[in-house]
């Protein structure tokens, strides 16, 4: 289970950098971007990270102690 949270963390994070990019080549193309768009974008890219992280230390050690 650990490792399929970690391949859909991974994942997320692909979509967010892509995201960013788009932002990133919008802003910089002749036509110039929508702001509305790019900062949707940018929210967008920022709450996948987010929830990528979260995924991510789901997926961490188990605490095994014992008492």
């Amino acid at each position: 289970m650990r490792v399929l949270l970690r391949i859909v963390a991974a994942l997320l994070i692909l979509i967010a950098l892509f995201l960013v990019y788009a932002v990133i080549s919008a802003v910089t193309s002749d036509e110039g971007a929508r702001v509305g768009v790019a900062i949707g974008y940018v929210i967008g890219a920022l709450i996948l990270a987010f929830a990528a992280s979260k995924l991510w230390n789901a997926g961490g050690t188990t605490n095994n102690t014992t008492v």
